[in-house]
């Protein structure tokens, strides 16, 4: 389930879809560091929990919903972590989490039954990893040594189980990237 991953492709593909997006923009790192997951990140896949940086192009993974949704690009970006762009750090247990998530804080988990209805009144909803920090059980962090962080991406929005936490996936193409920044 590992393949070579070349760490630039992710910033030149992305740097691309904005481009036609939006002529306008550029890619600045909060772009591709906001969202993310560390490297040691387990995802769930049919053959079990996999470290997210060993997985490639191709490879299946598990969603949410219990269905299963092969990769269609991985993006690696290597970035020295400041307390302005700190990860949010969700200890093991606080949303059924088996180990402590480490995550971009743009990064979008899908929060569902008692936890949705406290946060937003509804059954299940997406919210930032930076907004569930609370300084006790979710708090910021920020590393020494620079953090990799890989983004998956698929075709369609797809919700990947990482430590067992239901965490929304980056979509290809620019219409998706405009309906991600709409929502």
């Amino acid at each position: 389930m590992s393949a070579p991953i070349d760490p630039h492709a992710f910033e030149k593909c992305l740097s691309q879809l904005l481009s036609r997006l939006a002529p306008e923009a550029t890619l600045h790192g909060a772009v591709s560091t906001s969202t993310g997951f560390v490297a040691g990140t387990r995802i769930a896949t049919p053959m079990g929990y996999v470290a997210v940086e060993r997985l490639a192009v191709g490879d299946p993974v598990l969603t949410s919903y219990g269905r299963v949704a092969c990769i269609d690009a991985v993006g690696v970006s290597l970035v020295t972590v400041t307390p302005e762009t700190a990860l949010v750090r969700i200890e093991t247990g606080t949303l059924g989490n088996i180990s402590p998530l480490r995550l971009g804080q743009g990064h979008r988990i899908s929060l569902s039954n008692w936890n949705g209805e406290n946060l937003r009144g509804s059954d299940a909803v997406l919210t930032n990893a930076l907004s569930l920090v609370n300084g006790q059980n979710v708090t910021l962090e920020v590393p020494t040594e620079p953090v990799e962080f890989v983004q998956l991406m698929f075709e369609r929005p797809n919700i990947v189980l990482a430590e067992n936490v239901p965490c929304e996936t980056l979509c290809i193409g620019e219409d998706r990237i405009a309906q991600r920044d709409a929502a």
